[in-house]
């Protein structure tokens, strides 16, 4: 169906709002849903909820593209 795609999406998005790693968890991957779960809390603690954006954006953007925001950036 062409609609999956976005649909996959916004949930995944929804799910970062949630807990941070929740759209790698609902894709099925486990380790960096865990992962991004324990270095969202601890990106918390330590530099509030900057933090802990920058790590949902990193999850969601390691869920949809398969790829992390550093490796985005060093795209030439």
């Amino acid at each position: 169906m062409a609609n999956e795609k976005p649909l996959s999406n916004a949930v995944g998005f929804a799910s970062e709002y949630i807990v941070p790693g929740g759209s790698n968890l609902i894709k099925g991957d486990i380790k960096e849903g865990v992962f991004h779960v324990g270095l969202g809390l601890v990106a918390k603690a330590f530099f509030g909820l900057p933090g802990l954006l920058l790590v949902s954006a990193n999850s969601l953007s390691k869920a949809t593209t398969g790829r992390y925001i550093h490796e985005h950036l060093n795209d030439e």
